[in-house]
């Protein structure tokens, strides 16, 4: 199995939400990322992250575009779906990173097949303390092995924060 074939949730990341722009297609908040960043004066950095909840029978996950003006805020772009219960933690932690980063690789190259280069990191709703701890390495490896910085908690509030409360 590629990774192509675990990287894509239902729907192929189709609908997005914008709490200033409402809902988007994908193609669209691609296309606004582009717009601001080539159009911008500012230095901007893309995070992409995602986290994911257990229901009684279903999993639900959040992934999170974030644009960065660095220095000068943000906004964010995020997509909130299901899937059949994972029942291990390793799963749904793998599931989660294996979202944002196959998301992170389509934008980056969307962006790059329009001359456009702005970083793009990847936040894991994992760290240091308690049991996600064992999966650091192997997904920071995953992350590099991919041409993608990651940061992990406390550093990690896409994942960690924005796509935690749209999994709740």
């Amino acid at each position: 199995m590629g990774l192509s074939s675990l990287q894509q949730p239902p729907g192929e990341f189709s609908c997005f939400h914008s709490l200033t722009k409402g809902r988007l297609e994908k193609e669209e908040v691609f296309a606004d990322l582009e717009r601001t960043v080539s159009t911008g004066m500012d230095a901007y950095e893309i995070i992409v992250g995602a986290d994911s909840q257990q229901r009684r029978s279903s999993t639900s996950f959040a992934l999170v575009i974030s644009l960065i003006r660095i220095g000068k805020g943000g906004t964010f772009f995020y997509r909130t779906f299901q899937e059949r219960r994972l029942s291990s933690l390793q799963q749904r932690i793998y599931q989660e990173a294996f979202y944002a980063l196959g998301l992170a690789t389509e934008l980056r190259e969307y962006l790059h097949s329009r001359m456009i280069h702005v970083p793009i990191r990847l936040h894991f709703d994992i760290g240091i303390n308690g049991p996600t701890r064992k999966f650091i390495h192997n997904l920071l490896h995953v992350a590099k092995a991919n041409n993608f910085e990651a940061e992990i908690k406390p550093d990690s509030f896409c994942a960690s924060t924005i796509a935690d409360m749209f999994t709740k």
